[in-house]
């Protein structure tokens, strides 16, 4: 029997209540471990973030993801609860397929050394932490400079993450399955700044700002000393969802969120 773990969010008594429940549900057909790196493919129980905290938690780990419905706009999520028996036959019968995403890879360099690895879902932003100034950024492509940013901070963001705090700031939308990534100025100082889709690394310097701030989709941030450089580029690694249908983005976007009509 498949080992199956589940991830929720356990501050929520309604959602821990149902995953307490389906525990005991899953024990007919399923084998329920507590650790989920241990598990043949994880229930998410919750909304986009839970998915972000499952995604990070399983990074290095090449084990799906059921997402079900239980919490804000669900871009991420596959299903909700009373379609999960459903799926969960579904995936005893093998009748899916894995949708596997680009993640992002995010090395913090300080004095010559990476003092923190990080995987990204949606995006990896520098910021600052200081509401009434702005920072100053120069980024490269390998030893060439790309530009130079005056702003509230700028936002790697990739495919999946487009449709998250990348389309807060205007930037453009690819298809969730592009290679390439997206680096967004956040109310850049200069109005001819604008989003640029990447392929290869990038490197960003901090030359201006104090109390900056680096966080990877919303769940992990580091506070940015004025000498540490930021390397961003495509990883090897990948998150997998477990589909049962095409995912479709743009009939996604147009009936949670009114877009393009």
């Amino acid at each position: 029997m498949k080992k199956v773990s589940i991830i929720h969010k356990k501050e929520d008594k309604l959602i821990a209540g149902t995953a307490k429940q389906l525990t005991k549900e899953l024990s007919p057909s399923f084998v329920f471990v507590a650790d989920p790196r241990k598990a043949d493919f994880i229930i998410t129980l919750g909304g986009d973030g839970t998915v972000l905290r499952a995604a990070h938690i399983i990074s290095q780990h090449d084990i799906p993801l059921l997402t079900v419905q239980l919490g804000g706009l669900g871009l991420l999520t596959e299903c909700s609860l009373g379609e999960l028996p459903a799926a969960l036959e579904s995936i005893k019968n093998k009748k899916y397929q894995i949708d596997s995403r680009l993640m992002l890879k995010v090395h913090v360099v300080r004095k010559n050394k990476i003092v923190k690895e990080l995987f990204a879902l949606n995006d990896a932003v520098v910021c600052k932490n200081d509401i009434a100034r702005i920072i100053k950024l120069r980024a490269f492509l390998g030893d060439d400079l790309l530009g130079e940013y005056a702003a509230d901070g700028i936002i790697a963001s990739t495919p999946t993450g487009s449709t998250a705090y990348n389309f807060a700031v205007n930037g453009p939308i690819l298809p969730v399955h592009s290679k390439s990534y997206i680096l967004s100025p956040i109310c850049p100082h200069r109005a001819t700044d604008r989003s640029i889709v990447l392929e290869e690394d990038v490197t960003l310097a901090i030359i201006k700002g104090k109390d900056v701030l680096l966080t990877v989709d919303g769940q992990q941030t580091l506070s940015l000393k004025p000498d540490d450089i930021v390397k961003i580029g495509v990883s090897k690694e990948k998150t997998s969802f477990i589909r049962f249908k095409e995912y479709d983005i743009w009939g996604l976007l147009r009936s949670k969120l009114g877009w393009g009509t």
